[in-house]
């Protein structure tokens, strides 16, 4: 056989070869993307430990579009208004042209219970998938802030404070540990906040959350697990822990009421998501300070909206 000759198979043969290749490849990637859409296969598991604010509503429906399963904590899952609200928006998101990728499953979570965290830490490990090893994160999004004086404030609101903010940080992570150790997971905790006139005892809260996330960073790093904080200054104290507020857009018969509250803007969404995701994340990451402007509509039997809150802007974001 000529050089020539030999030279024209062998460049045939690679030839066929690599477009077997690339066809047994294609033909894998199919396979998969098939499996993934017959059994809804999600990015991971999350948990918000409070639903029950409009922070921890927002976060929860922001990660459920991002093809989570978020585990929304709630002191009542089933009659509470944020339970009916997060139904409802699942309702509504399902039936629409670009369904949620993701779910939200109410859980009772109350931090100041040891033994509702015990319960809710067992019935999210039966609600994981057979190949789900733990959960990707917990997003403490629970607390409590009274402001006041140091010299006129009740010392209940205090005790409140520190019991809700620190003791619940503690107790959170202390639950579910055991879910993040197998996924190398983060614990995400809101740090620093705001240091405003008649908010000395809340201010003391949050820096002992901050400094119970240096301490718990070091204890879990052995485990993989790493331990985040988000500085909230800028972002008004009250906004963290702020409950849906009655916003009835029509007087009409009929027309369902809606829930509107401050919440973060886009770009601090998106703070939180690189908290999540990032490979080598930081200690901490600085939230946006959200605007004014912008407020959460949630009615319950329609869609989750974020809208400008002047009568004649348009809505902005549709979530």
């Amino acid at each position: 056989m000529e050089v020539q000759t030999a030279l024209v198979l062998t460049i045939q043969l690679i030839a066929l070869f690599s477009i077997a290749g690339a066809l047994l490849l294609y033909l894998l990637c199919k396979v998969r993307g098939t499996r993934d859409d017959a059994t809804g296969t999600q990015k991971g598991s999350i948990l918000i430990t409070c639903a029950d604010t409009a922070l921890g509503l927002q976060i929860c429906t922001f990660f459920a579009s991002k093809g989570h399963r978020v585990f929304a904590g709630m002191k009542d899952p089933v009659e509470s208004l944020p339970a009916k609200l997060l139904r409802g928006w699942m309702k509504m998101r399902e039936n629409s042209d670009t369904p949620v990728s993701g779910s939200v499953v109410p859980m009772k979570i109350d931090v100041t219970r040891e033994d509702v965290l015990r319960e809710a830490a067992e019935s999210m490990g039966a609600h994981l998938n057979a190949g789900e090893r733990g959960i990707l994160a917990v997003i403490n999004t629970a607390g409590s802030v009274y402001r006041g004086r140091i010299d006129s404030q009740d010392s209940l609101q205090w005790e409140n404070m520190f019991k809700n903010n620190v003791m619940g940080c503690l107790r959170t992570a202390r639950a579910f540990i055991g879910l993040l150790r197998p996924t190398r997971g983060r614990l995400i905790l809101l740090g620093s906040g705001n240091d405003d006139d008649g908010l000395t005892v809340f201010m003391a809260t949050r820096n002992a959350v901050q400094g119970c996330a240096d301490a718990l960073r070091k204890e879990l790093k052995p485990y993989g697990v790493n331990v985040v904080t988000l500085d909230s200054r800028g972002v008004p104290a009250e906004s963290l822990f702020k409950a849906p507020v009655p916003y009835t857009i029509s007087d009409e018969e009929g027309v369902p009421t809606q829930y509107s509250a401050d919440v973060l803007t886009s770009s601090a969404l998106g703070v939180i998501e690189r908290a999540l995701y990032d490979t080598r994340p930081s200690e901490t990451y600085c939230l946006s300070v959200p605007n004014s402007k912008f407020q959460m509509r949630l009615p319950c039997r329609s869609s989750l909206k974020i809208s400008a809150s002047r009568a004649d802007s348009k809505p902005i974001q549709s979530v």
